[in-house]
């Protein structure tokens, strides 16, 4: 998850991280 948020926006990782967070809740992963 760290990488995607990294390479998704380094800018603003922790905003990315949330997004990461809701989407594989989403997806069913803890």
């Amino acid at each position: 998850v760290q990488t995607l948020a990294k390479e998704r926006g380094e800018k603003c990782p922790t905003k990315v991280t949330n997004q990461v967070f809701r989407y594989a809740k989403k997806a069913g992963a803890s």
